[in-house]
């Protein structure tokens, strides 16, 4: 059973919409690399149940990972969910808060949850965003990093994201490389 804490439960309204696709993936994380092994599962949102969850969680290989991924198809129309992977790894504090609103649009921030993925943190909006929208989000996600400060986003993630044209973060703890389930924290 999936956590109410897992960003499951704060997607699921999604996956309720009529004729939605939603894709996710078995994947190997490499270390520094551009492209990882990567097993593209496309799930109709009425399939997309915790049990669905589950049931891949536990085909997963020894060395594998589940991935959520941002792009989604409803009714012939390509969308995508806006994912956020920080760079911060002790928590989120109020001044991030207040960058990310100076940047990204404010039904984005309201529809908003972030999770601690075990090293670092994780956001999701269930703001629709469509193609020409989601580059123009990728790119305000880097602007949220102070120009002589640490990083806030996590630029190589989004380096990743942009050639690979999905946004994907892991829904699972299989492989040992990663302290916990993301889990949902509070945010502003």
């Amino acid at each position: 059973m999936i956590s109410e804490n897992h960003p499951f439960h704060f997607l699921s309204s999604l996956f309720r919409r009529e004729q939605a696709t939603f894709a996710l993936s078995k994947y190997v994380y490499t270390p520094d690399s551009l492209l990882d092994e990567r097993e593209i599962l496309a799930v109709s949102g009425s399939d997309l149940t915790e049990d669905w969850v589950m049931s891949t969680l536990s085909s997963l290989r020894p060395d594998q990972e589940l991935a959520f991924h941002s792009s989604v198809r409803i009714s012939g129309r390509n969308w995508h969910i806006p994912m956020v992977d920080f760079s911060l790894a002790k928590g989120m504090p109020q001044d991030v808060f207040d960058r990310m609103s100076r940047y990204l649009p404010k039904a984005l921030m309201l529809n908003m949850a972030v999770y601690s993925s075990g090293r670092s943190f994780h956001a999701y909006s269930t703001t629709l965003l469509g193609p020409k929208e989601w580059h123009d989000f990728m790119g305000r996600l880097l602007l949220i990093n102070p120009r002589d400060a640490e990083s806030v986003v996590d630029a190589r993630w989004v380096g990743h994201r942009l050639i690979g044209g999905f946004g994907s973060l892991r829904w699972s703890n299989n492989s040992g490389q990663y302290h916990g389930l993301p889990s949902r924290v509070p945010f502003p």
